[in-house]
């Protein structure tokens, strides 16, 4: 396994979760393992997700070949959320998803949290996640929020 590396610019964006009308922060991210391009990510920042009183990142994490010549059909994502956990962070595959990739066209399918768990590809996307919420300095302000919070 080479370096992993993340690239990304500082555009926000913002929506609303279809399902529980949570208002969110949206950025996208590409993975490089050494200089060859291996995902793309967009993370949505919610300071409340699905009636949970913490903050919670959903990592949507596209994988597959990104060669020339490739299209949707080559790839495929996940859904991971991610939560403090005291200072470490905490993930789960997912099923709710607070925005698509239909609208960036870049993957064809996204995996359940089933076939994401039990699937080949399981251990690269959590890899990717792992990488995503501790070098991604624009999720610090979610994920790092319990590693704030004085003892009582």
């Amino acid at each position: 396994m080479g370096e992993l590396r993340l690239e990304h610019d500082d555009q926000l964006s913002s929506g609303t979760c279809a399902h529980c009308g949570a208002p969110f922060e949206s950025v996208i991210g590409v993975m490089y393992e050494d200089d060859d391009p291996i995902a793309i990510y967009r993370a949505d920042i919610f300071e409340h997700f699905h009636r949970e009183p913490e903050p919670r990142v959903v990592l949507s994490i596209a994988v597959g070949d990104w060669s020339d010549g490739t299209g949707r059909a080559d790839r495929c994502s996940a859904a991971i959320e991610a939560w403090a956990d005291g200072d470490k962070v905490q993930m789960a595959f997912s099923d709710r998803a607070g925005s698509t990739w239909q609208e960036l066209e870049v993957v064809s399918w996204q995996l359940t949290s089933h076939e994401a768990q039990a699937g080949p590809l399981r251990e690269a996307f959590l890899r990717l996640a792992d990488h995503i919420a501790y070098q991604d300095r624009r999720l610090r302000r979610a994920l790092a929020r319990a590693r704030n919070t004085p003892d009582m």
